[in-house]
């Protein structure tokens, strides 16, 4: 009796799981392809740090998205040194606004209200991680949970020390 109970359990997991990967709940990232691989990150109107950093992390975030800001919000005020996040805003008032709710370290916080990162990228989804290594974009990806956003963070970690300089102005209008 016990073995059957454990078969259909068994069994109902892998129904649900068939279920996930059907409907796009599993938060796999997905390569993204942008326009400036290879380049360096001031020539989007990104800080000039990120063109000297060893490995980095821009986060292209929307005010917008749910699932941004449930990254936002697993950040807890704490963006590590080695990610610049980028918010899209329709309103910088409003993006401000989630900038001080959630904490996060203006020296690390780019508010984009004109959408200028985004479009020099040629990127238009987010939430979309982009890594810098070597002072040159390399490769985007998109990050559906905060759970893959810490696990990136921990792959670029195991290659190489990330370090981005220090603080600057960085908000763009």
């Amino acid at each position: 009796m016990v073995f059957l109970l454990l078969g259909s359990q068994v069994e109902m997991y892998r129904t649900i799981e068939q279920l996930r990967e059907y409907s796009g709940l599993i938060d796999r990232p997905v390569p993204v392809a942008f326009t400036r691989s290879g380049e360096r990150p001031s020539g989007v109107g990104l800080p000039a740090e990120l063109d000297a950093a060893a490995q980095a992390l821009v986060l292209l975030l929307s005010d917008k998205c749910a699932t941004c800001r449930s990254i936002v919000a697993s950040l807890d005020g704490a963006v590590p040194r080695d990610v610049v996040l980028v918010i899209e805003a329709e309103d910088p008032d409003q993006s401000a606004g989630l900038t001080m709710s959630y904490d996060l370290d203006p020296t690390r916080t780019i508010i984009d209200s004109t959408r200028h990162i985004g479009d020099a990228l040629g990127i238009n989804t987010t939430p979309v991680a982009i890594v810098v290594e070597e002072g040159r974009f390399t490769r985007a990806t998109t990050v559906p949970s905060s759970r893959q956003l810490y696990a990136l963070l921990e792959s670029l970690r195991a290659n190489r020390t990330i370090e981005v300089g220090g603080p600057s102005s960085l908000e763009v209008k």
